[in-house]
Protein backbone atom coordinates (compact mmCIF):
# COMPACT_ATOMS: atom_id res chain seq x y z
CA UNK A 1 0.00 0.00 0.00
CA UNK A 2 3.03 2.55 0.58
CA UNK A 3 4.42 1.69 -1.99
CA UNK A 4 0.86 3.40 -4.13
CA UNK A 5 1.04 6.04 -2.40
CA UNK A 6 4.83 7.14 -3.06
CA UNK A 7 3.66 6.51 -6.74
CA UNK A 8 0.71 9.10 -6.27
CA UNK A 9 2.88 11.37 -3.91
CA UNK A 10 5.51 10.96 -7.23
CA UNK A 11 3.09 12.25 -9.75
CA UNK A 12 1.45 15.24 -7.36
CA UNK A 13 5.12 16.13 -7.65
CA UNK A 14 5.46 16.12 -11.44
CA UNK A 15 2.15 17.73 -11.33
CA UNK A 16 3.62 21.04 -9.36
CA UNK A 17 5.17 21.97 -12.83
CA UNK A 18 2.46 22.85 -13.72
CA UNK A 19 1.80 25.45 -10.72
CA UNK A 20 5.32 26.38 -11.31
CA UNK A 21 4.29 27.74 -14.99
CA UNK A 22 0.88 29.32 -13.23
CA UNK A 23 3.61 31.46 -10.98
CA UNK A 24 5.80 32.08 -13.57
CA UNK A 25 2.70 34.15 -15.16
CA UNK A 26 1.31 35.72 -11.83
CA UNK A 27 5.48 37.24 -11.21
CA UNK A 28 4.68 38.93 -14.84
CA UNK A 29 1.39 40.55 -14.30
CA UNK A 30 0.72 40.90 -10.75
CA UNK A 31 2.10 42.97 -8.04
CA UNK A 32 4.72 41.17 -5.52
CA UNK A 33 1.81 40.77 -2.92
CA UNK A 34 -0.04 38.99 -5.22
CA UNK A 35 2.68 36.55 -6.17
CA UNK A 36 3.49 36.20 -2.84
CA UNK A 37 0.18 35.07 -1.85
CA UNK A 38 -0.04 32.58 -4.64
CA UNK A 39 3.24 30.98 -3.40
CA UNK A 40 1.19 30.72 -0.13
CA UNK A 41 -1.72 29.57 -1.18
CA UNK A 42 -0.14 26.91 -3.76
CA UNK A 43 2.21 25.34 -0.96
CA UNK A 44 0.50 25.38 2.31
CA UNK A 45 -2.65 23.40 0.17
CA UNK A 46 -0.15 21.13 -1.20
CA UNK A 47 1.60 20.12 2.34
CA UNK A 48 -2.16 19.80 3.92
CA UNK A 49 -2.59 17.52 0.63
CA UNK A 50 0.19 15.53 1.14
CA UNK A 51 -0.03 14.69 4.79
CA UNK A 52 -3.97 13.80 4.05
CA UNK A 53 -3.27 11.23 1.36
CA UNK A 54 -0.21 9.91 3.84
CA UNK A 55 -3.24 9.66 6.64
CA UNK A 56 -1.25 12.24 9.09
CA UNK A 57 -3.46 13.92 11.75
CA UNK A 58 -2.11 16.81 13.46
CA UNK A 59 -3.26 18.43 16.63
CA UNK A 60 -2.28 21.93 17.20
CA UNK A 61 -1.97 23.58 20.12
CA UNK A 62 -1.55 26.91 21.34
CA UNK A 63 -2.44 28.73 17.85
CA UNK A 64 -3.41 32.26 20.30
CA UNK A 65 0.37 32.58 20.51
CA UNK A 66 1.36 32.94 16.74
CA UNK A 67 2.26 37.07 16.30
CA UNK A 68 0.19 38.61 13.67
CA UNK A 69 3.35 39.67 12.06
CA UNK A 70 6.27 38.11 10.52
CA UNK A 71 8.54 36.32 13.18
CA UNK A 72 11.26 33.53 13.88
CA UNK A 73 9.88 30.35 14.38
CA UNK A 74 12.54 28.12 15.99
CA UNK A 75 11.45 24.35 16.08
CA UNK A 76 13.00 20.78 17.46
CA UNK A 77 13.32 18.81 14.26
CA UNK A 78 12.17 14.54 14.72
CA UNK A 79 11.34 14.23 11.11
CA UNK A 80 11.32 14.99 7.69
CA UNK A 81 7.07 15.24 7.95
CA UNK A 82 7.95 18.72 10.36
CA UNK A 83 8.42 20.44 6.77
CA UNK A 84 5.18 19.50 5.91
CA UNK A 85 3.41 20.22 9.41
CA UNK A 86 4.58 23.53 9.75
CA UNK A 87 3.53 24.71 6.28
CA UNK A 88 0.14 23.49 6.27
CA UNK A 89 -1.00 24.61 9.76
CA UNK A 90 0.83 28.11 10.22
CA UNK A 91 -0.67 31.00 8.35
CA UNK A 92 2.38 32.64 7.42
CA UNK A 93 4.75 33.55 4.36
CA UNK A 94 7.47 31.80 5.73
CA UNK A 95 10.76 30.31 4.40
CA UNK A 96 13.01 27.92 6.13
CA UNK A 97 17.05 27.63 7.06
CA UNK A 98 18.15 24.42 5.06
CA UNK A 99 20.87 22.07 4.21
CA UNK A 100 21.94 22.85 1.00
CA UNK A 101 21.83 19.22 -0.20
CA UNK A 102 18.28 19.90 -0.39
CA UNK A 103 18.66 21.64 -3.88
CA UNK A 104 19.57 17.96 -5.36
CA UNK A 105 16.04 17.25 -4.95
CA UNK A 106 15.65 19.94 -7.79
CA UNK A 107 11.64 20.43 -7.79
CA UNK A 108 11.60 20.61 -3.97
CA UNK A 109 14.49 22.51 -4.18
CA UNK A 110 12.24 24.88 -7.01
CA UNK A 111 10.07 25.36 -4.45
CA UNK A 112 11.89 26.35 -1.85
CA UNK A 113 13.52 28.97 -3.39
CA UNK A 114 10.52 30.84 -4.16
CA UNK A 115 9.14 30.33 -0.83
CA UNK A 116 12.35 33.05 0.38
CA UNK A 117 14.30 29.60 1.85
CA UNK A 118 17.92 29.83 2.31
CA UNK A 119 20.17 27.14 1.92
CA UNK A 120 22.82 26.97 4.51
CA UNK A 121 26.45 24.95 3.73
CA UNK A 122 27.78 23.87 7.15
CA UNK A 123 31.24 23.27 5.49
CA UNK A 124 32.19 26.68 4.54
CA UNK A 125 32.03 29.40 7.41
CA UNK A 126 31.84 32.20 4.98
CA UNK A 127 28.54 30.54 3.38
CA UNK A 128 27.09 29.75 6.52
CA UNK A 129 27.39 33.58 7.54
CA UNK A 130 26.07 34.66 4.00
CA UNK A 131 22.81 32.05 4.41
CA UNK A 132 22.33 33.85 7.84
CA UNK A 133 22.62 37.41 6.44
CA UNK A 134 20.24 36.39 3.70
CA UNK A 135 18.01 34.64 6.56
CA UNK A 136 17.81 38.07 8.71
CA UNK A 137 17.41 40.25 5.10
CA UNK A 138 13.97 38.18 4.94
CA UNK A 139 12.43 38.92 8.17
CA UNK A 140 13.36 42.86 7.46
CA UNK A 141 11.27 42.16 4.59
CA UNK A 142 8.68 40.75 6.44
CA UNK A 143 8.88 37.04 5.38
CA UNK A 144 8.70 34.50 8.63
CA UNK A 145 11.74 31.99 9.13
CA UNK A 146 12.42 28.71 10.51
CA UNK A 147 14.83 27.25 11.67
CA UNK A 148 15.65 23.89 13.37
CA UNK A 149 18.53 24.66 15.88
CA UNK A 150 19.32 20.82 16.16
CA UNK A 151 21.12 21.33 12.75
CA UNK A 152 19.78 17.62 11.66
CA UNK A 153 16.54 15.01 12.65
CA UNK A 154 16.40 13.33 15.77
CA UNK A 155 14.30 10.72 14.33
CA UNK A 156 12.83 10.46 17.88
CA UNK A 157 11.38 12.37 20.84
CA UNK A 158 14.65 12.95 22.15
CA UNK A 159 15.63 16.96 21.65
CA UNK A 160 19.43 16.82 20.39
CA UNK A 161 21.58 20.22 21.41
CA UNK A 162 21.01 23.23 19.72
CA UNK A 163 23.76 24.15 17.52
CA UNK A 164 26.45 26.89 18.60
CA UNK A 165 25.37 30.63 17.18
CA UNK A 166 21.65 29.11 15.73
CA UNK A 167 19.94 32.26 17.68
CA UNK A 168 21.87 34.73 15.40
CA UNK A 169 19.17 35.56 13.09
CA UNK A 170 16.81 36.34 16.09
CA UNK A 171 18.97 39.06 18.01
CA UNK A 172 20.20 40.52 14.22
CA UNK A 173 16.34 41.07 12.94
CA UNK A 174 14.87 41.92 16.80
CA UNK A 175 11.78 40.27 15.22
CA UNK A 176 9.41 37.70 17.96
CA UNK A 177 11.08 34.09 18.61
CA UNK A 178 8.24 31.34 18.62
CA UNK A 179 9.23 28.07 19.63
CA UNK A 180 7.26 25.20 18.68
CA UNK A 181 7.25 22.01 19.60
CA UNK A 182 6.67 18.93 17.01
CA UNK A 183 6.19 15.52 18.76
CA UNK A 184 5.35 11.91 16.87
CA UNK A 185 6.55 13.35 13.23
CA UNK A 186 9.28 11.29 13.07
CA UNK A 187 6.67 7.75 13.16
CA UNK A 188 5.52 9.39 9.48
CA UNK A 189 8.35 8.50 7.68
CA UNK A 190 12.00 7.52 10.15
CA UNK A 191 10.07 4.91 12.32
CA UNK A 192 9.21 2.63 9.09
CA UNK A 193 12.52 3.32 7.49
CA UNK A 194 11.30 4.78 5.08
CA UNK A 195 7.56 3.66 4.63
CA UNK A 196 5.11 6.17 4.77
CA UNK A 197 2.73 5.42 7.85
CA UNK A 198 -0.14 7.40 9.00
CA UNK A 199 0.42 8.74 12.21
CA UNK A 200 -1.17 11.35 15.01
CA UNK A 201 1.09 14.51 15.49
CA UNK A 202 1.46 17.17 18.00
CA UNK A 203 2.40 20.86 17.14
CA UNK A 204 2.54 23.19 20.31
CA UNK A 205 3.16 26.57 19.81
CA UNK A 206 4.15 28.41 22.83
CA UNK A 207 4.46 31.92 24.09
CA UNK A 208 6.16 34.25 22.10
CA UNK A 209 9.86 35.84 23.13
CA UNK A 210 10.47 39.40 22.35
CA UNK A 211 13.74 40.05 22.13
CA UNK A 212 13.56 43.89 22.36
CA UNK A 213 12.99 42.89 25.99
CA UNK A 214 15.79 40.69 26.35
CA UNK A 215 18.80 41.77 28.82
CA UNK A 216 22.08 40.91 27.27
CA UNK A 217 22.79 38.54 29.47
CA UNK A 218 19.79 36.92 28.10
CA UNK A 219 20.12 37.20 24.30
CA UNK A 220 23.58 35.61 25.44
CA UNK A 221 22.01 32.80 26.78
CA UNK A 222 19.05 32.76 23.84
CA UNK A 223 19.59 29.34 22.85
CA UNK A 224 19.61 27.21 26.67
CA UNK A 225 16.25 29.76 26.82
CA UNK A 226 14.50 28.41 23.58
CA UNK A 227 15.67 25.11 24.64
CA UNK A 228 14.60 24.73 27.87
CA UNK A 229 11.11 25.96 27.09
CA UNK A 230 10.88 23.18 24.27
CA UNK A 231 12.23 20.70 26.13
CA UNK A 232 9.79 20.91 29.02
CA UNK A 233 6.83 21.22 26.66
CA UNK A 234 7.97 17.94 24.64
CA UNK A 235 8.15 15.51 27.91
CA UNK A 236 4.32 17.34 28.33
CA UNK A 237 3.79 15.72 25.32
CA UNK A 238 5.43 12.55 25.39
CA UNK A 239 3.98 12.05 29.09
CA UNK A 240 0.00 12.26 27.70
Amino acid sequence: MFFFKYIYIAILMFLTIFLRMYLFVIEKIESPEKYNNAVYWIVNGWAAYILKVIGVKVKVKGIENLPEGNCLIVSNHQGNADFLVLMSRLNKQMGFLAKKEILKLHIVGAWMKVMHCVFIDRENIRESLKAINEGIDNLEKGYSMVIFPEGTRSKSHVLGEFKKGSMKMATKASVPIVPIVLDNTFKVFEEGNGKLRPAEVTMSILEPIDIVKLTKEEKAKLAEIVRERIEKELNTLIKK
